[in-house]
């Protein structure tokens, strides 16, 4: 067994408590602590006879953050699972396990939890188990069905699980227009009073208490099943968050085979923002990959011709499909060492790469994702890619894939693809998310790695399947094509909501800046706001073992920063958040064996840092900084750069422009025999 893997699991039935576990005997409660005791999970039991059900609450550090939050979950002929249901047995199990992470933000993750397993029958005589776990830094609950006696199936009519917020938090926001999203959309900072009643609100859900408490609901292990949002119901109807499924296309919520296990809900809770960041829980509340051999799945840095405009120089050039074309951009990426270009479409995704004789993105009859394009000689360039050492991924609608996943991951073997982007999902019915496992079960078969785009948050499941590399799932740099949208306090408000859930595509590498007061969208080679620093900053700060270097090469040939783009790693060995306040700023230290890497994203006006470097430890090291310039405010492309001395006993300092940012490399200085 790997030495950073050692399991030790206990359980218990009902009446013979664990001594150390923290539950209450007491027969109307049972009180179900973390393993370091900061989290309680206070559970309710129903009087026996009672129309009532499990109810829960809970405790940081002896604060109350949650009161009598709600489960349910209700089928077809059954009912309410939970209301009147009885208790027939309890279990309990701690555990604590290293848990190896494969392209993440740490190479392992602590799965140590403490678990309490409820064993109810329902009114009816169904059975449902109700699961609670405590985590050092969430509380996670779930329901799983058997299958007995008759029952082959389940349909769900309705989950009622609801979270009720204790005091007054704020409330980090995103609305949706509907159960139809692509869940692209700014944040709204609002007073829980003030949150929007009847409207669907995205997950992560981000919540600060005025004595620095942070949590934030989501949920965890996404798989046949219905994606969930949360709402403040109506007025009257109660001040809960109640959760939302979004129902498939017959009305219900989810209708599957037995048996059955539900997502995790989970309340992450941390007294500083960077606790959420820095948790690995929701990895931990998947299943373990099936995959084997690993080998092939390679991450790395991929050009991404569509966000610039599919131009070389910034100017029209010949087609992106063409031979020619691709051949500057495989030199590019050799000389550069960027490992893989991506291949999307002609003409800004009016044409797509394979055949279809419908212009646009929407697949039409004829569409056939197995055959290229007449004028796309991708066997040419396909072996000039080799010759290069460049690997290829390209782009495809997810309807062009329908009814034809395995055929078509079949012939993009055959021609050459190793990675993907599916795109267009814009649906997390359960219909949409075995859907998108469907694509990942064939991409593992056929040796592709996968981007979801147009896409739900991701929810843990890069354990379950490797080659699934990160979601979109956000408002990102591609809406400053057509927008000002994307700003920098977006920037860093993504990292306390979106990114909390797991990795992120960004549309990163944008190396024209622009003032805020100067902005003007454009489609080809588009500006972006925040100074030069602060774009490679996300580079660090944010998650993304495949991240794009967007831009059109020679945007980059000869710039300042450049150089950062190409020897900053993708994944990480062990990642600390610094500094923080969520939509003002953020600073990541993330280390890559004995090298450290630090990023900082900054929005509004300049400010001064006073950064703590007590994570060296004893060892000196050497920093090399890009930093903004004095005249940053001005010309936000302009950086300067320090090669210092930097040690665990002396902080940091570092000035940041207006909507500024840092990166540093902090390499151990060798000692002299």
């Amino acid at each position: 067994m790997d030495s950073r893997v050692r399991a030790k699991c206990f359980w218990a039935v009902a009446g013979m408590l664990l001594p150390n576990l923290g539950v209450s005997a007491a027969a109307e409660r049972r009180v179900l602590a973390s393993p370091n005791g900061a989290i309680e999970a206070v559970i309710r039991m129903p009087e026996a006879g009672s129309r009532e059900k499990l109810r829960w609450s809970a405790r940081f550090k002896g604060k109350p953050i949650l009161k009598d939050c709600g489960l349910g979950l209700e089928t077809a002929g059954e009912g309410d699972l939970v209301v009147g249901a009885r208790v027939i047995s309890e279990r309990e199990r701690r555990a604590d396990e290293r848990i190896p992470v494969l392209f993440g933000k740490s190479a392992s993750a602590n799965d140590r939890f403490r678990e309490l397993r409820f064993r109810l029958r329902s009114r009816r005589g169904q059975q449902v188990d109700v699961v609670f776990r405590c985590y050092n830094d969430a509380i996670a609950l779930r329901y799983e069905l058997p299958a007995t006696g008759k029952s082959t199936r389940v349909t769900i009519k309705d989950e009622s699980t609801s979270f009720r917020l204790e005091r007054e938090p704020t409330v980090f926001a995103q609305y949706l227009e509907n159960y139809k999203t692509s869940h692209e959309h700014n944040v709204a900072r609002v007073p829980y009073s003030e949150l929007r009643r009847g409207v669907l609100l995205d997950l992560p859900l981000t919540f600060l208490w005025n004595d620095g408490t942070y949590a934030a609901i989501t949920e965890a292990s996404l798989r046949q099943y219905a994606g969930m949002a949360l709402m403040r119901p109506a007025e009257g109807a109660g001040d809960e968050l109640v959760c939302r499924l979004t129902p498939r296309a017959d009305g219900n919520k989810v209708a599957r085979a037995l048996p059955m296990k539900t997502p995790w809900r989970v309340v992450l809770v941390g007294d500083r923002p960077g606790a959420l960041l820095e948790s690995g829980t929701l990895y931990c509340l998947n299943e373990p990959s099936a995959i084997k051999d690993i080998s092939w799945i390679k991450p790395g840095r991929i050009t991404f011709h569509w966000w610039n405009g599919d131009v070389y120089d910034g100017a029209p050039g010949p087609p992106m499909l063409s031979f020619e074309m691709n051949k500057k951009y495989i030199d590019f990426c050799a000389r550069e060492g960027i490992p893989i270009h991506s291949i999307t479409s002609t003409e800004g995704v009016t044409s797509p790469w394979y055949q279809q004789s419908k212009q646009g993105v929407e697949p039409a009859a004829d569409t056939d994702v197995t055959q290229p394009r007449a004028d796309f000689d991708l066997p040419a360039i396909r072996r000039y890619a080799q010759s290069k050492n460049v690997r290829l991924w390209t782009w495809v609608h997810q309807a062009a894939l329908r009814g034809r996943v395995e055929e078509a991951f079949a012939a993009f073997e055959k021609m050459g693809w190793s990675g993907m982007m599916v795109d267009f999902f814009d649906h997390d019915d359960q219909e949409s998310v075995e859907f998108a496992e469907e694509i990942l079960d064939a991409a593992a078969r056929h040796r592709i790695l996968i981007h979801l785009h147009g896409v739900w948050k991701p929810t843990g499941l890069q354990r379950t399947y490797p080659n699934l590399m990160n979601h979109e799932g956000a408002l990102n740099l591609e809406y400053l094509k057509w927008s000002k949208s994307c700003t920098p306090e977006h920037d860093v408000m993504m990292a306390f909501t979106r990114l909390i859930a797991g990795p992120m595509d960004y549309h990163l590498g944008g190396f024209r800046a622009g003032r805020r007061e100067e902005f003007k969208p454009r489609h080809v080679a588009p500006n972006v706001l925040g100074t030069r620093c602060h774009q490679l900053a996300m580079y660090v700060c944010f998650d993304n073992p495949a991240p794009m270097v967007a831009d059109y090469p020679t945007a980059y040939i000869g710039q300042p920063g450049f150089d950062f783009i190409k020897l900053v790693p993708t994944w990480w060995d062990e990642t600390k958040v610094l500094a923080a306040s969520i939509g003002e700023f953020v600073v990541i230290a993330r280390r890559k064996e004995d090298t450290w890497y630090l990023g900082g994203l900054s929005s509004g006006p300049a400010r001064d840092l006073e950064l703590p470097l007590a994570f060296l430890g004893k060892k000196p090291y050497r920093a090399k900084i890009w930093k903004d310039a004095p005249n940053s405010d001005a010309d936000p492309n302009q950086l300067t750069m320090d090669d210092v001395n930097a040690s665990s006993d002396q902080p940091l300092k570092l000035r940041l422009a207006q909507d500024g940012g840092f990166v540093a490399q902090l390499m151990p200085l060798k000692s002299e025999r």
